[in-house]
């Protein structure tokens, strides 16, 4: 079945509750009591807009009008609705997700199936389905892909906890929610999801449930589907989003099944430069063609997704996800200063555990995002140079030996102890600038394997014109005769001392902690490029910032106000019961059921991270109940009505 799409919503009276454009409201589905703007009603619920339709059915924005709160309802096609088979797969649809509670699944509210209408109400999204979402806005990086298959693994791994295998994954059936303070991804339409824990069948005959670019082979060679074939539909939506092509697109269905059936895609690397040789090989163990030789679960599949995002630098994949959906453009622009720090710091990290493959993976990808980059150029070429230099010792050895076998063993040995001389003395001469340790910190990533000092080529000497107290300069001796002197000066790093309020629970340096739980952090920044300064605290949004060295120099200090997250808002109350923040209507406490209210921190030059609000719960023949509550920055605020008589 096809996911509706919900397209975003201009604001308009047609948005606005029905007290506030002037209309009547009627409790019944008389015509002549109709609010303007209404379609058409069905038991509880008013049509207000068509906002699409699929193969099964027509989805319309609507009003609860008992709990007063906006929902979107599925309606059966009639045709369909006359068919058993048809509403025992709404039906399906309807119990499935009622079992599941996950932030990135779609909310049912109800279901109701009968001759007339058959029809299913969830929670309306605000927003546009993932398809239109990634061609219109983008992902930018395979990275930031991930985080949203990340967040749908998720979802899947909690649906497969209750039993529930959803069968139809593609980006259709995602939502992307663009709501301030409820912007998430919804993995949604499980309308032909299988419940693992019944017996439950529904056949289909002559029918191929799913859709061609996503369905796991063993489905199209009519076996049952498992958890391991919504591992696949993730692996070919993991690849989409990395590289914005499908792995096994083809002139039409009858090719794609094939090409599915086969195993045919191309390596998502070719497609997109940017995709990691571990994110490639994510891609390739998901979409495996053999059950079996999968990951075993949606959890495992979560793990290594978590992997790869560690390795760009995102831990938080969550936050980072908000973050993104937040603002896509600024998110875009700064990652690949981001991405180039992280991999920077693994790349150099895996030259001082000798895994020089690793190393040149990373270093590969900081050249597709930033050709021009000094650092890895000057690291390629000392590889180079040390390659190079390895071959010739190499040549002086066989040399060594033909000569043995001749009878000159004497000068050949004194000829090979010679020419290794020089080559050591000519790469220690050429390197020697490169091999001083860079300034940008970086941890080790493994405690257990904590590379030991990097080896000196160079030696440091006090200027004789300055006290003993001067820094030492960096010189470079001539290494053998002939060759020329050189000498070159190693700048000092640059110190930006950065005021933070209300205090830095973490600093990060490219991508590297450098300080926890300090109201002033000074950064030491290498010179001539440029660096990314991240501050978090738990009850603000971080504060991410690429600054030049030159600016840094400048500016000398800088002064951070973090600012502050809005607080989270849940009230135990009757679910119809309306919730009032300082006079205006803010939702439901159904609403604070599914996921907290936000509430922006009252504006206070003394404390800007602490303020009063007042809140005001309603509820239809009952006196109103106030509380004055303390909204702190990113903090919880639960609301409980009293139940005593004459009360909420």
């Amino acid at each position: 079945m096809s996911q509706i799409e919900n397209e975003r919503m201009d604001d308009g009276t047609s948005d606005r509750p029905a007290e506030e454009n002037g209309a009547l409201r009627s409790s019944d589905g008389d015509d002549r009591a109709r609010r303007p703007g209404v379609i058409r009603k069905i038991d509880r619920y008013e049509l207000l807009e068509r906002v699409g339709s699929g193969g099964m059915a027509v989805v319309y924005r609507g009003r609860d009008c008992i709990l007063d709160r906006e929902v979107a309802l599925k309606l059966l096609h009639p045709h369909l609705a006359e068919r058993v088979e048809s509403q025992a797969r709404f039906s399906r649809e309807a119990r499935a997700v009622a079992r599941l509670a996950h932030p990135n699944i779609l909310e049912i509210y109800d279901y109701a199936g009968g001759a007339d209408d058959t029809y299913l109400v969830t929670e309306f999204v605000r927003g546009r389905t993932l398809r239109a979402y990634a061609e219109e806005v983008g992902m930018g990086f395979p990275e930031v892909g991930v985080l949203v298959a990340r967040a749908l693994t998720d979802a899947v791994v909690h649906a497969h906890g209750a039993g529930v295998i959803h069968r139809d994954i593609k980006p259709e059936n995602v939502l992307v929610c663009e709501v301030p303070g409820r912007l998430s991804v919804k993995l949604a339409d499980f309308g032909i999801a299988r419940i693992v824990a019944t017996e439950e069948r529904m056949t289909m005959t002559g029918a191929l449930v799913g859709s061609p670019n996503h369905m796991a082979p063993e489905i199209i060679d009519g076996r049952d589907a498992d958890s391991r074939s919504d591992v696949f539909s993730l692996g070919t939506l993991v690849y989409w989003l990395a590289t914005g092509a499908f792995p096994f697109a083809a002139a039409n269905p009858t090719a794609t099944l094939r090409r599915v059936l086969e195993g045919e895609y191309q390596d998502p690397r070719l497609v997109s430069p940017l995709v990691s040789d571990g994110l490639a090989q994510v891609i390739q163990r998901a979409l495996a063609g053999d059950p079996d030789a999968r990951y075993a679960s949606a959890a495992d599949l979560r793990a290594a997704l978590d992997e790869v995002l560690t390795a760009a630098g995102l831990t938080r994949p969550e936050e980072e996800l908000t973050a993104f959906l937040e603002d896509p453009v600024g998110y875009k622009a700064a990652f690949t200063v981001r991405l180039v720090a992280s991999l920077m710091v693994h790349g150099e990290a895996a030259l001082r555990e000798g895994a020089t493959a690793r190393a040149l993976s990373c270093f590969n990808r900081i050249l597709v995002l930033d050709p021009e980059n000094r650092r890895v150029q000057a690291e390629l070429d000392r590889l180079s140079r040390r390659a190079r230099a390895k071959r010739g010792v190499r040549r002086g050895a066989l040399a060594l030996l033909v000569l043995s076998s001749l009878g000159g063993a004497a000068l050949a040995a004194r000829s090979y102890v010679v020419r290794r001389q020089r080559l050591r003395e000519e790469a220690t001469a050429v390197l020697a600038p490169i091999s001083i340790p860079s300034p940008l910190p970086a941890a080790p990533l493994d405690p257990d394997h904590a590379p030991g000092p990097a080896p000196q080529t160079v030696r440091t000497a006090a200027d004789p014109k300055t006290s003993s107290a001067a820094p030492a300069r960096a010189a470079i001796e001539p290494q053998h005769p002939g060759a020329p002197h050189a000498r070159r000066e190693r700048r000092e790093p640059i110190e930006l001392s950065v005021h933070v309020r209300p205090y830095a629970q973490r600093a990060l340096l490219d991508g590297t902690e450098v300080a926890r739980g300090q109201q002033r952090v000074v950064f030491s920044l290498a010179p001539d490029r440029p660096h990314v300064i991240q501050i978090e605290h738990a009850c603000c949004s971080p504060f991410v910032k690429t600054i030049e060295s030159a600016e840094a120099a400048r500016l000398g200090e800088l002064k951070v106000p973090l600012v502050p997250r809005p607080a989270r808002l849940r009230v135990e109350a009757p679910p119809e019961t309306r919730i009032y923040l300082n006079d205006r209507l803010v939702g439901t406490a159904a609403d604070t059921q599914r996921a907290p209210i936000p509430v922006p921190v009252p504006q206070s030059a003394e404390n800007p991270y602490e303020g009063k609000a007042e809140i005001r719960l309603e509820q239809s023949g009952r006196p109103p109940y106030s509380a004055e509550v303390t909204v702190r920055a990113g903090g919880d605020i639960t609301v409980a009505a009293p139940h005593a008589e004459g009360t909420p």
